[in-house]
């Protein structure tokens, strides 16, 4: 189950920089990195995708605790998939939250900002 919000560039940014505003996340570390279409001055790139994995309950930082540490390195901290998708052509953006509301509430919970930026965008339940 995933839940997605929605809204313009701006308010989805808005919640992606409450993300990015703690030490509680990182950028894909665990996951295959995404393929990226052609650069360059004749193709620039209007679509983007960002994939976090954020730990509501934990820092990830080179000061942590060794054994928070070994639980991070073994994947037995558990975390949220986050995945934020800006269309520039149209000024429209989404991001989808995995685990459905539990996970969103989570983050509401232990994220400071991120329940106010979310209200600025449309909330859509279920698979997508």
């Amino acid at each position: 189950m995933q839940t997605r919000f929605s809204g313009n560039i701006e308010a989805v940014r808005a919640i992606e920089d409450c993300i990015r505003a703690t030490k509680k996340y990182t950028k894909g570390a665990f996951s295959k990195p995404l393929q990226h279409p052609v650069q360059g001055e004749d193709f620039p790139s209007r679509l983007l995708t960002e994939y976090y994995e954020v730990y509501p309950k934990m820092e990830i930082s080179w000061n942590m605790p060794v054994n928070q540490l070994q639980d991070w390195l073994w994947c037995d901290t558990p975390c949220i998939s986050v995945v934020f998708c800006y269309d520039y052509r149209s000024n429209n953006a989404y991001v989808t939250i995995k685990n459905g509301n539990g996970s969103v509430h989570e983050l509401m919970d232990n994220i400071p900002g991120i329940r106010d930026a979310l209200k600025q965008t449309v909330e859509k339940n279920g698979k997508h």
